[in-house]
C-alpha cells in the first residue's frame, strides 16, 4: 500500500496515519462492527489474557527532557544574558533605553519560567495504567511563519479512548504511538500528566 499524498510505501494495519507525511490513511479498523457488540467480553478477555500482567510489569518510557525543559533553559539563559550585554551597551550612552532590555529578560524570564514548570510538572506527574479501546485518532496542523518569510508546520496527534466503564478521554501523544494504533485496538494505556506516553495493544 502507498500513501495517497507522498506516495511513501507503507505496511498497512500497525496505524493510521503516514509515516513519512503524517497524512491520515484511509481508516480500516482491525475489528469488524459486530465485534464492538462484546465490549464488555473484551475488556475481560484482555484482561485474563497473559499479555496483561507482562504489559503491566514494563516500566514506563522516560520523560523527555531534552526538548520540554533543557533547551528552553537554555534559550533561557541565552536571553536573559543578551539582555544584560545590550543593557550594558546602552549604560554606557546613559538615558532610559538601558532598561528596556532588563524588561525584556524579566518578560521572558516569566514567560519561559512558567513553561518549564508546566513542562517538570507534567514529566514528574505520575504513571497511570489503564485498559482501553482505541476509538479514533485526529491529527492538529499548525503553520508557523519565520522571520524570514518562509513557513513551517506542526503536528500534534490525539487518540480517543474509551475505557471498561465507558469513560472516554481524548489524549495527546506521539507521532510514533499514533502511527501504531488504529480504531478497534485495545490495550494497555499509559499515560502521564495527561499525555499518552505507550499503548500496548493485545491481540483479543
Amino acid at each position: 500500500m502507498t500513501c495517497p499524498q507522498c506516495g511513501a510505501a507503507i505496511q498497512r494495519g500497525s496505524g493510521r496515519f503516514c509515516s513519512h507525511c503524517a497524512t491520515a490513511l484511509p481508516d480500516l479498523p482491525r475489528i469488524t462492527p459486530e465485534e464492538w457488540v462484546s465490549h464488555r467480553e473484551r475488556f475481560e478477555a484482555a484482561r485474563a489474557d497473559a499479555q496483561h500482567a507482562v504489559a503491566m510489569a514494563l516500566p514506563a518510557p522516560a520523560p523527555e527532557y531534552g526538548t520540554t525543559v533543557v533547551l528552553p533553559t537554555l534559550f533561557l539563559i541565552g536571553w536573559c544574558a543578551t539582555a544584560a550585554f545590550i543593557s550594558s551597551k546602552f549604560a554606557e550612552h546613559g538615558g532610559g533605553m538601558a532598561v528596556a532590555p532588563i524588561v525584556m529578560a524579566v518578560v521572558g524570564t516569566v514567560m519561559f519560567g512558567r513553561w518549564i514548570l508546566q513542562a517538570l510538572h507534567k514529566a514528574n506527574a505520575p504513571v497511570q495504567r489503564d485498559l482501553a479501546v482505541v476509538l479514533d485518532e485526529r491529527t492538529e496542523i499548525a503553520s508557523h511563519r519565520r522571520s524570514d518569510g518562509s513557513h513551517s508546520t506542526t503536528t500534534s496527534y490525539y487518540v480517543l479512548l474509551q475505557l471498561g466503564d465507558g469513560t472516554r478521554r481524548e489524549l495527546p501523544t506521539s507521532s510514533v504511538i499514533a502511527g501504531h494504533t488504529t480504531r478497534g485496538d485495545i490495550g494497555l494505556a499509559v499515560t502521564r500528566g495527561g499525555d499518552l506516553i505507550d499503548f500496548h495493544r493485545y491481540r483479543v
